[in-house]
């Protein structure tokens, strides 16, 4: 969208409404730019007695290209910005309200099932969506384990954690969810985003010829596409999809 089809009032564009914990947490990433693009932020009380506050940027007195070209940066920026603040709020809350999750998976350094489903949570109450959710299953894990012994299964558990973790971006939220199943999921999903993932791993799990440690994976796929779906039920719904 152009700044001159934004809704604005008095050269301000307004681009949500905060908690106040996470307001000022955008103030103190926000403020760096208000010099470089000779805009001003703003946060304004709603007026009903919350603690919940409105972002502005004023755009102030630039020309229309000054404003388009500023208005575009912040576009991209302060939406991201919002669900990062958010998230972290969020997770905050929740963590200070029950004894905390072990985070780590010991065998394979990802996260633990409790901890993804708690990443789960913080994803629904940030109103973050769409977010891609897949299932994945090691299709021979077992067998693997009643011939070559636990050891071997370990290997082979190891290897696709590793896999599914290099060819993750950052942002991307993986856990083991039992011995043979893993879930990933994948927030503010791009088009195409999913696919591009599942190639690279399905392109990694190919490099391997040795029939022992060649994983060959079974996968469930779904996602959320607006904010009242939850992430956690969609979990468990990509999980159902994967053979037994």
């Amino acid at each position: 969208m152009k700044y001159e089809n934004a809704n604005t009032v008095d050269d301000a564009v307004y681009f949500g409404t905060v908690e106040e914990p996470v307001a000022r947490f955008l103030e103190s990433q926000l403020n760096g730019l208000e010099e470089d693009y000779k805009i001003e932020f703003f946060l304004e009380d709603k007026g009903d007695g919350n603690t919940m506050r409105r972002l502005g940027i004023d755009f102030g007195d630039m020309d229309t290209q000054a404003k388009e070209e500023a208005y575009g940066v912040m576009q991209a920026l302060v939406p991201a910005l919002l669900n990062y603040g958010r998230q972290q709020y969020i997770e905050r809350q929740l963590l200070s309200k029950k004894k905390l999750t072990v985070k780590d998976d010991p065998l394979t350094g990802l996260f633990t099932a409790d901890y993804l489903m708690d990443r789960a949570y913080v994803l629904n109450r940030a109103e973050i969506f769409p977010t891609t959710v897949i299932a994945v299953k090691l299709k021979y894990w077992k067998d693997v384990v009643e011939k070559h012994g636990a050891d071997s299964g370990d290997i082979l558990v190891q290897l696709t954690a590793s896999i599914l973790g290099k060819t993750a971006d950052k942002d991307y939220l993986i856990g083991r969810m039992s011995d043979d199943v893993f879930a990933i999921l994948i927030p503010l999903v791009k088009h195409g985003e999913t696919e591009s993932y599942l190639k690279r791993v399905d392109e990694e799990c190919r490099m391997y010829k040795d029939s022992l440690i060649s994983p060959s994976l079974a996968m469930g796929i779904t996602a959320t596409s607006n904010k009242y779906e939850n992430v956690q039920e969609k979990i468990k719904e990509a999980m159902a999809q994967l053979p037994q």
